[in-house]
């Protein structure tokens, strides 16, 4: 298989809210779950204008996903 060089990316991914959680039935978060990079639907508007576009926003919503779960009550138990 021939493997060529190319400038193309996703544009459309999952729907997130402005935390980067991902949007289930009736647009609410589903608990746990993030999306950033090409997962997350372009800030673009759908649009994939140049190479390197999902960089910025892979770093920003990353910074942006990782302040939000680091705000969140801890979801886990502990056994004695």
């Amino acid at each position: 298989m021939k493997v060529y060089p190319g400038d193309i990316g996703t544009a459309v991914g999952l729907r997130c809210n402005e935390n980067a959680q991902v949007l289930g039935a009736g647009d609410r978060p589903i608990t746990g779950l993030y999306a950033v990079g090409n997962d997350l639907h372009s800030v673009m508007g759908g649009q994939y204008p140049a190479p390197g576009i999902t960089l910025g926003p892979a770093m920003t919503f990353g910074w942006i996903a990782a302040r939000h779960i680091a705000r969140q009550p801890a979801r886990y138990e502990t056994t004695a």
